[in-house]
């Protein structure tokens, strides 16, 4: 998760009522470790607000890791039963979609689990390099089309594209992974996405997220 992408999930977590997101469910949510150091971002922007506000926070992930409160796989039916059995109020699904291959499965999945008058709120990557999590479908969608293709019950209440930083500053700050991205692009001509995936073509273009809250009502 981008940082601006978390600031931008805080934001519009903050425009809701304390009865809208308790209990909210984070699906995909890796551990513990991911959320609070490799990306504190994530804890710091998104959870220790909601945290702060009293809000119950269901973490799930298809691992059993230190931070996940419910190890359930969201395209089972056992899974969806144990999510189902939060009885959550919102829904977080954040860079997801892109790393699966029945992404229609997975989206019917988690708007039957938006009760009426629920929320869920979807990032995935709009334009990003190719990043397999184990796999990366290059699933790269404007959150309008995704939001009518995918969750056509829930109705849109916000779709935007959040721009976020470029490569070339992080480059400037680990010149090192310069050698990286070399040896990585010989691999890449193989990948889904071809060499179009290489992290150089976003040496001064920015990252950018397409994000969209959906209200079931």
């Amino acid at each position: 998760m981008l940082e601006v992408e978390a600031r931008w999930l805080r934001a519009r977590l903050q425009e809701l009522g304390d009865a809208e997101l308790t209990p909210l469910l984070n699906l995909g949510s890796s551990d513990l470790q991911f959320r609070t150091v490799v990306q504190p971002w994530i804890d710091r922007e998104v959870f220790a607000p909601l945290r702060g506000r009293g809000a119950a926070i269901v973490h799930s992930d298809l691992k059993a890791l230190p931070g996940v409160d419910i190890a359930a796989d969201a395209l089972s039916e056992a899974g969806r039963a144990r999510l189902r059995a939060v009885g959550a109020r919102a829904i977080l699904c954040c860079n997801m979609l892109e790393h699966v291959t029945d992404r229609a499965a997975l989206a019917a999945g988690l708007s039957a689990l938006v009760p009426a008058g629920g929320l869920l709120v979807v990032t995935v990557p709009f334009s990003y390099p190719y990043h397999p999590d184990p796999i990366d479908t290059y699933y790269r969608p404007d959150p309008k089309d995704m939001s009518r293709e995918l969750f056509p019950e829930l109705r849109l209440v916000r779709a935007e594209v959040v721009d976020g930083p470029s490569y070339g500053p992080e480059l400037l700050r680990r010149p090192w992974l310069l050698v990286r991205d070399v040896r990585k692009l010989a691999g890449l001509r193989d990948s889904p996405s071809g060499t179009a995936g290489s992290r150089l073509r976003w040496l001064f273009r920015p990252y950018r997220v397409s994000c969209a809250v959906l209200r079931r009502e």
